[in-house]
């Protein structure tokens, strides 16, 4: 532990800040019958919270509170309630009310964190009870370290903390990419950032870089003091390994073969060197390699990390500047957000609420007309922005409770053009209409005759900066494919795609990462649904090009990591809004290859677009070459980086926010002008 904390403290000091270290241990149980006392949750090591006090402390705070029960006024009720707000000093932080938290009050053995620029946590107990003691969530980084992999969809027996965590803070420190999207994959869309947590080329001034437990190495077994894995939960078994192993090449001496181990993996790479395994390899290779880039656990990657973690914390708060445009003395607006299903909301919230002068609270209906009673309407009195996140019946419902002095901000998706919802909204009340997709303008003038002054453009919310990772090696011979549902998505061209492509070059294969119809019961219940969809499955069980060519990912929300197995991302569909999931595959890298559907060249430019299978196949044939692939990436990146910039859709929200609607539309108005 003390490399670790050596190394951390180095790392952060060299970019500016002061370092302080503050001890922390769980408080003792509660003493309750036997027959009714709860699982105690006893961390593996103490939490120790590092304290880094930056330039000034920023007056605010955001936290998140989801899934909460009111058992006592509607049994069986449940509803979701996400909040991203600014807090005053010293108020408590709403915190998930799940069974496994047995306390919420603050902690006073964290009172030194008062003021903390960033504070990072060791253990997921520690990162909760600093959230609880007041610190801003975003202000909380938990180095997390997943013991073992996790299939896409399987639960595991370890996460359960984590997940408890993980929407409460700023975001997870993991020690290599590949922890990563484990992490991710068990805790949901939480934000990581990688930084290895021992330095080959960083002593540690308390032990010299032995580790603090010495021991001779047994070059038989590959141990030293301990086997080469270590317990799920022994964080400092960890470290110590990873001690271990990083001296055993000091001053450029070869590793010894060890036990393979997922410990031992992510800090030397697939090459090891590991020890002959114990199964018979019936002369194949001992240990085949995955091409996947050894890990750099070096001062220079240590310090590349903590330079992203200081420039993913909110903005510090800027002195008042008296504006007088936001009805607070302070310069915060209170933003309340509404809806049903808040998938393309969630991330922009979170960056809403981590500024400063904006207070963001959203609210998560179970149905699209089901209001959370007693909740909704309390914060939607006490908003001075109303966001109603699809023209639904929360729009309808937000444009007739909306008060004179509060405004109004109507989201607008693709699907709601043709609902019923629209001519149902008092539009006078109705302040300014986002619109997600360039094309979607001329609709919205043409077929419900909203006025052009009150529209705005700005598309969703894409975070490019978590999904800029390296490839693995050979995805250019991967198609990616996310959502399949329903059949308007076109799964059977991307059978048709693929099984050409095979009949030129074999190594391509399709990876579907979606719900299956029958989980969508919506489409599910429409025969021409069923009937497409078991055809197409019979065409992956039967067809020689297609069989054992096309994969099933579980369905989850570790989509960084899963975007690094993908060289091409599919756009096939009959009719989309944006596509969002087009504009995160090439956020990532993956080169698209889109159908024209319509808006599809006003969103992501003509040439992005193939005018037929056949120009579709010729293209993705050309990347089989890895320069051409290479180039064509680089350019995929820099075109969504442009077109959805997400530093400028969070601008834009926040000119919104404040009243500045002419700003706002100004932002992406070489965009939204376009065909109109």
């Amino acid at each position: 532990m003390c490399c670790w904390r050596a190394n951390v403290h180095a790392a952060f000091t060299e970019l500016g800040l002061d370092v302080h270290q503050v001890s922390w241990s769980p408080p003792p149980p509660e003493l309750v019958e036997p027959s009714t006392a709860p699982t105690a949750r006893v961390p593996s090591a103490a939490g120790v919270a590092v304290r880094f006090v930056g330039r000034a402390a920023r007056a605010g705070a955001y936290a998140v509170a989801r899934r909460t029960r009111t058992a006592a006024r509607r049994v069986g009720h449940e509803f979701g309630v996400h909040v991203s707000r600014r807090r005053a000093a010293g108020t408590p932080a709403p915190v998930e009310p799940v069974p496994a938290r047995t306390s919420g009050e603050p902690d006073p053995q964290l009172a030194a964190l008062a003021g903390a620029r960033l504070v990072l946590a060791e253990s997921s107990a520690a990162a909760l009870a600093a959230v609880d003691s007041g610190v801003p969530g975003a202000a909380v980084w938990l180095f997390a370290v997943p013991p073992e992999r996790a299939a896409p969809g399987e639960p595991v027996t370890w996460a359960g903390q984590l997940r408890e965590a993980a929407p409460l803070v700023g975001g997870l420190l993991a020690d290599s990419l590949d922890a990563a999207g484990v992490l991710e994959r068990v805790a949901g869309p939480a934000r990581t950032v990688v930084f290895p947590p021992l330095a080959a080329d960083r002593r540690c001034p308390t032990c010299g870089g032995r580790g603090g437990r010495g021991g001779r190495t047994d070059r038989r077994s590959g141990r030293a003091g301990g086997a080469a894995d270590v317990h799920p939960t022994d964080v400092p078994g960890h470290l110590a390994l990873w001690r271990r192993l990083l001296d055993e090449t000091a001053g450029g001496a070869a590793p010894e073969p060890t036990a393979y181990s997922y410990p031992v993996a992510r800090l030397r790479g697939d090459g090891g060197p590991w020890t002959p395994p114990s199964l018979d390899r019936w002369g194949g290779e001992p240990w085949p390699r995955t091409g996947e880039q050894h890990a750099e656990w070096t001062a220079a990657a240590q310090d590349a990390g903590a330079r992203q973690v200081l420039a993913l914390l909110p903005p510090l708060a800027e002195p008042d500047q008296g504006t007088g445009d936001t009805g607070t003395a302070g310069g915060t607006v209170r933003v309340r957000v509404f809806g049903y299903d808040m998938k393309f909301m969630r991330g922009l919230a979170t960056k809403l609420g981590q500024r400063p002068d904006l207070e963001v609270a959203v609210d998560e209906w179970r149905t699209p007309g089901a209001r959370n009673d007693g909740i909704t309407e309390n914060l939607a009195r006490s908003g001075q922005l109303l966001v109603a996140e699809w023209a639904r019946p929360n729009a309808v419902w937000l444009s007739r409770a909306k008060r004179p002095d509060q405004r109004l901000v109507v989201r607008l998706h693709r699907f709601e053009i043709e609902s019923a919802y629209p001519p149902k909204i008092q539009l006078d009340a109705v302040d300014a209409v986002v619109y997600i997709a360039p094309h979607m303008r001329r609709r919205i003038r043409t077929e419900l005759g909203w006025p052009d002054g009150k529209l705005v453009y700005i598309p969703n919310y894409v975070d490019l900066a978590a999904l800029d990772r390296p490839k693995y090696a050979e995805a250019r011979f991967t198609l990616g494919m996310v959502g399949i549902t329903p059949g308007l998505k076109r799964f059977d061209l991307a059978l048709d795609l693929l099984a050409a492509l095979r009949r030129e070059d074999p190594r391509f294969h399709l990876l579907v990462r979606s719900r299956m119809g029958w989980a969508h019961k919506p489409s599910w219940e429409r025969p021409e649904e069923r009937r497409d969809t078991q055809r197409s499955l019979e065409r992956v069980e039967k067809d020689p090009l297609l069989r054992g060519a096309v994969m099933f990912d579980a369905y989850g929300r570790d989509m960084p990591a899963w975007y690094r197995k993908v060289g091409h991302i599919l756009s096939l569909s009959d009719v989309e809004g944006s596509h969002a999931a087009l504009a995160e595959g090439m956020g990532s890298g993956a080169v698209p290859v889109i159908r024209a559907w319509e808006g599809a060249a006003e969103a992501y430019g003509e040439d992005a677009l193939c005018g037929s299978l056949d120009e579709a196949v010729a293209r993705v044939l050309e990347t089989a070459d890895q320069a051409t692939w290479a180039e064509r990436s680089a350019w995929a990146k820099a075109e969504v980086a442009r077109r959805f910039d997400p530093d400028q859709v969070v601008a834009a929200w926040a000119d919104l926010a404040h009243d500045r609607v002419d700003r706002a539309r100004a932002r992406f108005a070489a965009y939204a002008d376009v065909g109109a």
